[in-house]
Parts: structure tokens; sequence; C-alpha cells
């Protein structure tokens, strides 16, 4: 009897040794999803749009004041943070009262690059002008443009855009008769799609 009890006692103590204190495993913690930021703008897509412009040209000798008013087209490509694009623009205009009988158009095709920040795009282009001085006689010729501007989308939708351009165009010995540098300052507004 003694060795009966002295077995169940040893077979007690080892189931005692072997189960050992029982943990609950706690429930998982399962983090929030985070909350979905606001987008960047998105100057990806065309537009149209209307300008008007002031400036100056010199012909090498003097000054002549000249405004005008011109018509855009283009596309924008938002490459995340870097925004490229062309543009397509004519103008026209008059010289005022430093030259009555003469007045200008303008053709210009233009390549953008500039910085997305936001609705805000910051941006520098070069491009190519064909530029007209209707007088007796006529001047024509084509040459480099090239500037800054800085443009700002409105609304919700950012879909009107606001901006401002600095435009220069330089050339010595335009339509071989006298050097050339006008100075643009152009008030923008576009559509875009």
């Amino acid at each position: 009897m003694k060795i009966a009890i002295a077995a169940a006692l040893v077979l007690a103590a080892g189931a005692a040794q072997a189960g050992g204190p029982v943990v609950v495993a706690e429930d998982p913690v399962v983090a929030a999803p985070a909350a979905a930021g606001t987008p960047d703008f998105d100057w990806t897509g065309f537009y149209v749009g209307v300008s008007a412009t002031s400036g100056t040209l010199n012909d090498g000798t003097s000054d002549f004041g000249s405004s005008g008013f011109g018509l855009q087209a283009g596309y924008l490509r938002d490459l995340g943070g870097f925004v490229l694009g062309g543009e397509l623009a004519v103008a026209k205009g008059d010289y005022g009262d430093d030259a009555p009988a003469a007045d200008w158009d303008a053709a210009r095709l233009k390549l953008i690059g500039g910085y997305g920040a936001g609705r805000v795009l910051p941006y520098a282009f070069v491009g190519m002008t064909r530029y007209d001085v209707n007088q007796t006689p006529a001047y024509s010729d084509t040459l480099m443009n090239y500037g800054l501007g800085a443009r700002v989308a409105l609304g919700a939708a950012g879909k009107v855009v606001v901006g401002l351009e600095y435009l220069v165009e330089k050339k010595d010995g335009f339509d071989e008769a006298f050097d050339f540098d006008n100075r643009e300052v152009a008030l923008r507004i576009d559509y875009r799609f």
C-alpha cells in the first residue's frame, strides 16, 4: 500500500511540474488605418486661355512701348513635383503713340518646366517666336524666347488658373535691319480640362 501511495504522489508531482501555470494570450492590437491625406494637386491636362501683355521693344536706338492680347493653348504633365509641358500662343498688339503707324503679331512655341507646389506652379520656359512688325516697310523674323512665370489654380476643382509671365525675345540683325530686344509681362487666365 505504501508503494501505491508513493507512486500516486510521484505521478501527481510530475503532472504539476509539466503543466505549470496557464497563461492567457492577450487579444492582438490592430492599428487603425492611417487617414488618407489630401492628394497633391495634379497639373496634368490640356488648357486654353487668354492673356493681356505690356512691354517694351528696343530696336537698338529707341524704346517703343507695346501692349496687346493673346490666346494660348497647351498641355502639362505632372511627374510628381516636376511639371513639364508645351504651349502654342498667338498674340497681337501695337506700339501706341510711340509708333502709331505700326503694330505687331507673334506666334510662340514654348517648352515649359516647373515645380508643382500644390496649386502654385512656378516655371521657366524656352522656345521659338515668329514675330512680325507690320508697318511700311514690314519686318519679320524667327527668334528665341525665354522667361519665367507663375500660375495659381483657383476654386475647389482648380479648373481656372491665373498667372503672370515675363518673356524676353532678342536677336541681333532682326530681318537684317535692326537689333531687336522685346520684353513683355503677361497677365494670363487659363481654363484646364
